[in-house]
Parts: C-alpha cells; structure tokens; sequence
C-alpha cells in the first residue's frame, strides 16, 4: 500500500508540473438524459473519471430521474445533483471546464443537432458550445435498447448519423460508452492519472482499459517525451505515443489513399479491400471512384474521403461546392478541399475564407479538411491559412496534397496544431512511408495521417510510394 501510495503521489506531482493543472480542480458536469443502452457501462466509466480524482456535479433529466435515478448517479460520480434552475444560468456554464454526457439519447442527439434549447439540458449544451467548453459524449443511447438496430445503409441510420456529424462539427466529441473515461482524460489532458481506489482502480493502468503494453506510468518514466509532446501543442497523449515504434491504434488514423491519374477500378478494389482488412479510417479517392469505393466499403466501417479542388486549389468556390455537392451524393464521408494558395499568398484572405465556407456549407454533417499544401507556404502563411480555416468552420487542418514540392514535416504539424487549438483535427499527408513516420506526426500533433504506404506503415515495412 506504501508504494501504490507513492506511486499515486508521485505521478500526481509529475502531471501537475508538466500540464499546472490537477484533476481535481476540474469543474465537471454530467448530463444523463434517460436512455436503456450501456447505462451501467457509462457509470462505470464515470466511477472510473471518479477514481482518477475528477470531481463533479450532475443533472438528470426527468427521463433519466425515471430510468437511471438519481442515488446510481450519485454513487458513480460522488456528486450531488444540479437543479434545473441552475442549468438554464449562463454563469452556470461559463464557469465549467467541461460537459460530459454518459447518456446520449436520439431525442437529445436531436434537439443538439437542431439547435433546439427547449429544455435545460439541451439548452446548457448549446450555451455550452457557444463558449467552446470541453463536450464529451456517449452515443450508445441514441439507439433505445429493446429495438432491433437498423442496418447502416438505411434512412434511420442516415439520419442518426446526419445529427452525430452536426454535434461534431457543433465542437462535441462523440464516442462509446466503454471508452469514456479514457476519451475523457485524453481530452481533459489527464491521460496518465493513475486511479485511486474503487474496482476501477488499476496502480500504474491507464483509465478506462483493460490492460496496457506499456508500464502505464509514461508521465515518471518518460516525462521529457510527455513534455514535448505537450509543448508541440498535442491535446492527446497516449501511453503509446512516448514509447518507440508505431500506435497500437495507428490504422484507425489512415487515410488509405490512392489518387493517381491512372488509377484503375482494380487498384481501387485492392485499396478497399486493404482498408476493411486493416480497418483504416477511410479511403481517400479522386470523385470518380467515390461511388464504387461507397459500394465496396458498405457496412465496413471504413468510410470514403475524396478530394475537391484538387490538386492545385484554383477553381472557384462555386465550382468546389459543386463537386463537394455531387461527391456527398455519391456517398463521400469526408471531404479534403484544397485551400486558394494563390489567394493566401497573395494576401486575399477574404477569398481563401469565402472559398473555406462555400464548401463547409455544401457539406453540412459531413468531415472537412483543408489541405494547406504547406510546403509552398511560409511559417507565417501556415498560421494564417490554419487560423482562417478555423474560423471558416473545417474540421480539419491538412499539410499537403502529395502532388507539391513536398510533405508533411513534424514541425508544420506542431505549427498547426498550436494554431488550431485542441478542437480542430490536423492531418499529416504527403510522404508518411513507415511507422516511425506515422509516429513522429502523431506526437506532432496529428491526429489523422494521409498515405498511401497505408500497409507498410501498420506492418513495420517501408513503402517507396511518395504520397
């Protein structure tokens, strides 16, 4: 017990001096909306968050009062209860650090999506937005838990999907019930707390998993890794990320991409195939083999990105939301446009915005990343580009198409993802040919990489594609 004290005691002092911030200090709400799926893994994972040191209160709607209760509530979190009164006081909000909802419903996932504030739980979490807190949120409610699931490619699905996208782009993160805790101290920047006390409580473990490779305990043994990966701007850090070799997790942050001109509807196939087999996050494709890759790719998992404006950026916003427009009927997921150099280094911001918007309108619930194409621009340039990307509504900043005068580099990733902040992601693309590459981009800062060389980079082998 002395040593598991000491333990406890020393990573606490370790975090506090790299990040000048202690779990406890955190204002935290929880909101439980009702719901009958993966309630009792939600509350585990809040007593998990509990354990770390986290401290919180909480609001239950009348529906969740019916189907949770309060005393559960109270006894996961070791909270007392916030009054309705409160949630609708806009002091009430900006004083929080973060929302948390263990339970996400369809009708609250609804309400959110729509900008509904028509009732106080709906309306803190809009208010919330507007001040850019820390949103984090459970979907397995969204579904009720007595009814079949419906499949993936139907209305419904699309529809539920549509509002999960809307909440994401509103500034939520979304995840599942059983990765709470660990999504939560990602993004609260209390990756490596070790829990205290409670069934949750592993000494030296990470929050919110089962088991860990690694020792867990990254922030003693590793705190110059930690530190500059905190320093490089990153508002992730996992146990994975300070230690050498690729992420466990690396496939789900690949864009699988092929977009050479002479790629045929074989190649693409076998990037399809490739990518459910490895589980990338996408494939990335030109237009013309979205609708194939939407086909191939159903009910996988795997989504489809494909490129407008590509590769040089110098077609008119009209003409971008045109094509971001057809390529979303064909089934694109994500959407990477290629951003007005001329126009940025030309110092016509209000174009570079304007072009930015037209397609974040014409991509509503969608993903959309603005390549920078960062190795013809200066340090100063990719500030700005990235600043008005941000303010253009883009989910993502990207580096490179991988047809310019170079890649992606450790330290443009750095010089983004200080800019953007921790709500935007940052996609490394151009040049990423081995795991160690994937690697350094992460610790970077890069929260989505861009490659062709998808296979070698998660099976420890060298690709000499230059994408």
């Amino acid at each position: 017990m002395a040593d598991e004290n000491f333990i406890q005691k020393v990573t606490r002092e370790t975090i506090n001096r790299l990040k000048g911030e202690d779990a406890s200090a955190k204002n935290v709400l929880l909101i439980f909306m009702g719901g009958d799926r993966e309630v009792e893994t939600s509350l585990k994972q809040v007593r998990c968050l509990r354990d770390m040191g986290m401290k919180f209160r909480a609001f239950l709607t009348p529906a969740a009062e019916r189907i949770i209760g309060k005393q559960k509530v109270q006894e996961a979190g070791g909270c007392d209860i916030a009054t309705e009164k409160e949630m609708w006081d806009r002091g009430f909000v900006e004083k929080l650090d973060a929302v948390i909802v263990p339970v996400l419903t369809l009708n609250g996932a609804s309400k959110i999506a729509n900008m509904l504030p028509d009732n106080a739980a709906s309306n803190l979490i809009l208010m919330a937005m507007r001040y850019g807190k820390k949103i984090i949120m459970a979907r397995d409610s969204v579904l009720c838990c007595n009814a079949p699931e419906p499949p993936v490619t139907s209305l419904y699905m699309r529809r539920i999907n549509e509002y999960i996208n809307t909440i994401k782009n509103l500034g939520a993160e979304i995840t599942l019930s059983r990765n709470l805790a660990k999504k939560t101290a990602e993004i609260m920047n209390l990756r490596n707390v070790v829990p205290v006390g409670g069934e949750t409580a592993r000494p030296g473990a990470c929050p919110g998993i089962e088991s860990c490779a690694e020792c867990g305990l990254c922030v003693i043994n590793r705190k110059d890794e930690v530190k500059s990966i905190i320093d490089a701007g990153a508002s992730r850090i996992s146990s994975k990320q300070v230690t050498s070799g690729v992420p466990a997790d690396v496939a789900r942050l690949i864009d699988h991409t092929n977009l050479k001109a002479d790629a045929t509807q074989e190649q693409i196939g076998k990037l399809c195939e490739e990518a459910k087999k490895y589980k990338f996050a996408t494939v990335c494709v030109n237009p013309t083999h979205v609708k194939m890759a939407s086909e191939l790719l159903k009910g996988s998992g795997v989504g489809v990105t494909t490129v407008i404006g590509f590769p040089l950026g110098a077609t008119t916003p009209t003409v971008k939301a045109i094509e971001a427009r057809d390529a979303i009927a064909n089934g694109a997921d994500e959407i990477d446009m290629v951003l007005n150099v001329g126009a940025l280094k030309g110092g016509n911001y209000r174009l570079v915005e304007d072009d930015i918007k037209a397609v974040r309108e014409a991509t509503r619930g969608k993903i959309l990343k603005v390549i920078l194409e960062t190795a013809l621009l200066s340090k100063e340039q990719i500030v700005k580009a990235s600043e008005i990307s941000k303010n253009a509504g883009a989910d993502f900043v990207k580096t490179s198409t991988g047809f310019g005068p170079g890649g992606a580099t450790a330290e443009d990733i750095s010089l983004m993802r200080k800019t953007v902040g921790p709500a935007m992601g940052v996609k490394a693309s151009g040049g990423i040919r081995t795991g160690e590459d994937a690697d350094t981009m992460v610790k970077a800062g890069a929260t989505r990489i861009g490659a062709s060389a998808s296979v070698a980079i998660v099976t420890g082998g060298k690709s000499d594609s230059k994408y």
